[in-house]
């Protein structure tokens, strides 16, 4: 039956009288302007007359007049159930899409009256095999983990404290979750929750009609509360998983913009990790817990020299600013800062010291010579089938030191060296042999700029070796260049897997303290999800402040990716989060549509049934089978 056959919809309409759809233009004005509004409209006669009603607003309208009418009739087919051939692919297309949304609003009418819940009593209809059809499949499995986690960690509550209205608080799970499910951009997003997700079903809401900007706006909204939801991630976090926080770790990382984001003050180019020296960057700093969670998060310039911004980051952990932190010296703080050498200047240490934090670090410079360090002295703390880690503890009265030497590290950095060697002298030996070619460099000051630009290249090996390069006394040629290493015994140690440790806490032993410090790859594995996981990198936005607020989504969604992989972990569960959220996107949602014999049509909205995956870890994160309700619509 076309839509709009039933009283309850058309009033006093007859149920053999005429229906047809056509598309009508409408020109809305406005103080300021006037705009065209396209609808969607069905002309059917009554007792009383003609009359005419919108079934739908079309948005996003640009299909040329003389395809309105094969439109609107392919619309008016599809939703009688009649094939409808030779239709262009644009009109099919949209036929379908228009159709469907139709349909929706045509079920949310009348589904006060007609819906029930399905129950484990059974329920019998004659069906029509042949009408069975599948539509709106959607995933449901990431999300619904996603959603729980977010709902654990009192969002929702803090939004709706913070002033957030209804419509506000769905669009702020859709960021967040979103962002955790399908990391992309804001108009990614968008496409997902129309497309591809069951977000919808879940929040048993709509996100209909969502416009880019919406996702901008909320994104917005949600930064400019950024401490508060610090704190509270902070205090919810302790209490849920029975966080000490005695321990943090802090580092820096960056991301590249694309473009040239003239709008960004803070967008500078720097040394990128991703080795995009053409981009600008900007510079996230993170203090992180002993469990992985992000304390306290800032955004810094690109080019952001790393030992500077360690007081501002503890004032914030702290949750005071500088001043009321620098008032607080020589109170013990009973909190360790584990950091690595690009923070670990002198500097920063004793100011820690005078702040009342203990540290631990990686030393810049060898505090320990080679004399003092015996291999009958090293502990072995760690013996695995890949890796051996041997220690030797130096007490002194300052600080202790920890030497560390790792097989694994070894290979590998010698591994490195031989290349650099290679890689350096296969460079200077061009450069030699050019002297004696037709046409190669033999100026003595070209030879001494070519050599300069092969150091400046080769870098991390160069400063070992000892460069000469002999001078013709009869002409102004170099003659011949020699080289040799310089210091045999610093690149030895250099690249032997040999590091030092320091730290101000005496009560440590070698054990304690090496493990300790290797919590610092968790910081580093943070940033690889936030990277690798959460579309944290690049950044397309111009302005400073929608830039920032893109990356603090990332961070909150980073919350809810440690929540799961944690809760997992304690079910002796390890599996990465690009890989459960794969395997997860095969549990979803179908709706179903039926006809019975008496004319009935029958809708079926449900969950297919979890499988044995699905399954295990829903009970390992305390979750039913069924994220969502069965619902049976009959009209």
């Amino acid at each position: 039956m076309p839509l709009g056959g039933e009283k309850s919809l058309a009033g006093n309409i007859a149920s053999n009288i005429f229906v047809t759809m056509y598309i009508r233009k409408v020109i809305k004005k406005s103080a300021h302007k006037e705009r065209e509004v396209f609808r969607l409209v069905e002309s059917y006669r009554t007792v009383n007359g003609p009359r005419q009603r919108t079934i739908l607003t079309l948005k996003d309208f640009d299909v040329p007049e003389e395809k309105w009418k094969i439109l609107a009739d392919a619309i008016e087919a599809k939703l009688n159930g009649q094939l409808v051939l030779y239709l262009e692919k644009e009109i099919d297309f949209l036929a379908e899409h228009y159709s469907s949304l139709i349909q929706e609003k045509r079920l949310c009418e009348r589904r006060n009256m007609e819906t029930l819940l399905a129950t484990d009593e059974p329920e019998y209809e004659r069906i029509d095999l042949k009408s069975v059809k599948n539509k709106n499949i959607r995933t449901i499995g990431a999300e619904y983990v996603g959603l729980s986690i977010y709902n654990a960690l009192g969002f929702d509550e803090l939004f709706r404290e913070l002033g957030f209205n209804e419509r506000q608080r769905s669009l702020a799970v859709l960021s967040v979750v979103g962002r955790l499910v399908n990391p992309a951009s804001e108009n990614a997003t968008r496409e997902w929750i129309r497309h591809i997700s069951g977000l919808e079903q879940l929040l048993k809401n709509t996100f209909k009609g969502l416009s880019n900007n919406a996702l901008y706006r909320i994104s917005d909204l949600i930064f400019t509360h950024k401490d508060k939801i610090e704190q509270h991630l902070q205090e919810k976090e302790k209490d849920l998983f029975g966080l000490q926080e005695k321990l943090v770790l802090y580092d820096l990382t960056n991301t590249y913009y694309e473009g040239k984001a003239l709008r960004n003050s803070k967008a500078k180019f720097g040394p990128s990790k991703e080795k995009r020296k053409d981009c600008k960057l900007v510079t996230l700093g993170m203090i992180i817990d002993e469990k992985d969670f992000p304390k306290r998060t800032q955004v810094m310039p690109g080019n952001q020299y790393e030992p500077d911004s360690l007081l501002g980051m503890l004032a914030q952990l702290e949750g005071k600013t500088i001043s009321e932190l620098k008032a607080s010296k020589g109170k013990k703080k009973n909190k360790t800062v584990i950091i690595d050498a690009g923070l670990a200047l002198e500097r920063n240490l004793e100011m820690l010291r005078e702040y009342g934090y203990d540290y631990i670090c990686v030393a810049r410079s060898k505090p320990i010579s080679g004399q003092e360090i015996k291999s009958e002295n090293l502990k072995m703390i760690r013996e695995t089938k890949q890796n051996t880690i041997k220690v030797q503890l130096f007490q002194n009265e300052k600080e202790n030191v920890l030497y560390c030497r790792s097989f694994l590290k070894s290979e590998k950095e010698r591994s490195m060296l031989e290349k650099f060697k290679q890689k350096f002298e296969e460079e200077l030996e061009n450069a030699r042999a050019s002297l004696s070619k037709k046409n190669g460099t033999k100026k003595y000051e070209k030879v001494i700029e070519r050599i300069g630009r092969i150091k400046e290249r080769n870098s991390a090996i160069a400063k070992y070796y000892l460069i000469n390069v002999e001078r013709d006394s009869k002409s102004a040629k170099a003659k011949n260049i020699t080289w040799k290493f310089n210091d045999i015994e610093k690149l030895n140690f250099n690249f032997s897997g040999s590091y030092f440790l320091k730290t101000s806490r005496k009560d440590l032993d070698e054990t304690e303290l090496w493990e300790l410090y290797s919590g610092l790859n968790t910081i580093e594995a943070a940033f690889r999800s936030l990277k690798s996981e959460l579309a944290f990198l690049p950044i397309f936005h111009r302005k400073e402040e929608r830039a920032e607020s893109h990356l603090f989504i990332a961070v909150l969604a980073y919350h809810l990716l440690n929540s799961i992989r944690i809760r997992l972990l304690e079910k002796d569960i390890h599996i990465s989060w690009q890989r459960l959220r794969k395997l997860l996107s095969t549990h979803t949602s179908v709706t179903t549509i039926l006809k019975s014999d008496s004319g009935k049509n029958i809708l079926l909205q449900q969950a297919a049934e979890a499988e044995y995956f699905h399954s295990e870890i829903y009970k390992a994160l305390g979750l039913k089978n069924r994220p969502i309700e069965k619902i049976i619509t009959k009209y």
